[in-house]
């Protein structure tokens, strides 16, 4: 992604949600019972998916817009 901004030359902002895997798949379980979404996840993709997730560090050179539950 950092490849990308600074090809482009412009400005960006990278909007981190720091939410806990409960409140995340609180959330993902009321759009799956929606029904209003094509793609639905298990909780064991959920937590297949966010193993793999690092939080953005400053040495990334990312401006991070940080939201918390």
């Amino acid at each position: 992604m950092r490849t990308l901004y600074l090809e482009a030359k412009c400005a960006h902002q990278l909007h981190y949600l720091d939410v806990t895997d409960e409140v995340c798949k609180a959330r993902l379980h009321r759009r799956n019972a929606s029904g209003e979404h094509e793609f639905t996840v298990s909780d064991e993709e959920f937590d297949l998916f966010t193993s793999y997730f690092v939080p953005p560090s400053n040495d990334e050179g990312f401006n991070v817009l940080l939201h918390r539950q």
